[in-house]
């Protein structure tokens, strides 16, 4: 009776750490999409490989004089590619289908006293994801917002920008490599001369 004790609660035990793998795979997985476009948003995006961070930058028509802002200010763009994607892209140059890289913004603030002066990130304040579909998007890419007004509070899932939209025809028009602005990210560029 002891053994059979022993050996269920083994079981148990071990269901239980199975199961806790088995919750922890979608960041690892492809993207989960709830319908044909919806996107749910991804999980522990935090985690994959950072490939860059700017300040500022912007395609925009009539930007801002350097250091002016505007509305709410300048923002960091943090961007953060999926693991697997990352390593597909540095044996071959190319994303591969099912690529997901996630940008979230952060606040700008400065400090300046003595012994320290400069920009930091203060707030969270947007996250939007873009994805490599060929199947489910024209043109490939699609580009999510899980914004949800200002904040680190995201929306659970999105829907993907109009084709007409600024971000999907400035994506095409100067991103160095199928839509991705590897110019901006070292960590890229460096990845792809191998």
């Amino acid at each position: 009776m002891k053994k059979v004790l022993i050996a269920s609660l083994f079981l148990v035990l071990l269901l239980g750490l199975t199961s806790v793998g088995a919750q922890q795979s979608p960041q690892t997985a492809a993207p989960v999409f709830e319908g044909k476009t919806t996107l749910q948003r991804p999980v522990n995006y935090r985690e994959w490989v950072f490939v860059g961070s700017s300040l500022g930058l912007s395609y925009a028509a009539n930007p801002p004089a350097q250091g002016q802002t505007t509305g709410m200010g300048q923002m960091y763009h943090n961007v953060y590619i999926k693991p697997e994607s990352y390593r597909e892209f540095a044996k071959t140059g190319k994303f591969p289908e099912g690529t997901v890289l996630a940008m979230e913004m952060a606040s700008a603030d400065t400090k300046r006293e003595p012994g320290l002066q400069g920009s930091y990130e203060k707030e969270f304040v947007g996250l939007e994801v873009s994805v490599k579909d060929s199947s489910r998007f024209e043109g490939g890419w699609a580009y999510f917002n899980f914004s949800d007004g200002m904040g680190s509070s995201y929306k659970a899932k999105a829907e993907p920008f109009p084709a007409s939209a600024g971000c999907v025809s400035c994506h095409k028009q100067n991103a160095e490599t199928d839509n991705v602005f590897t110019q901006f990210y070292p960590v890229l560029r460096a990845a792809k001369a191998h």
